[in-house]
């Protein structure tokens, strides 16, 4: 019995009977949830930003316009470890749907 009903299963899923959730990466599903992501990461780098703006105006005196242009490119690296705000729920959303959805 217990044989049967595992080849009626394998029967099913081969034959298109039984669908999975987790079929096909759908990639504008995946491009919404890695906008979402990047949008948390700015907002949460935006006081990183703020913060490193000053040091350059108060420590380096530099002018507000080399300060706006060097501080626009911080994206969050760090040396020997991984970029900041990858842990946001916004984030780990993108990364598991592009796990489960190859």
């Amino acid at each position: 019995m217990q044989r049967n009903l595992s080849m009626m299963l394998l029967v099913l899923m081969f034959s298109g009977g039984i669908t999975w959730a987790a079929a096909d990466n759908d990639p504008a599903e995946q491009a919404g949830l890695d906008a979402a992501c990047e949008a948390a990461r700015q907002t949460a780098l935006a006081p990183k930003r703020a913060a490193l703006y000053q040091e350059c105006i108060e420590t380096f005196n530099k002018s507000a316009e080399v300060c706006e242009t060097e501080v626009a490119d911080y994206n969050g690296n760090r040396v020997n470890a991984g970029p900041l705000f990858y842990d946001l729920p916004e984030c780990e959303a993108a990364f598991e749907y592009r796990n489960t959805h190859k």
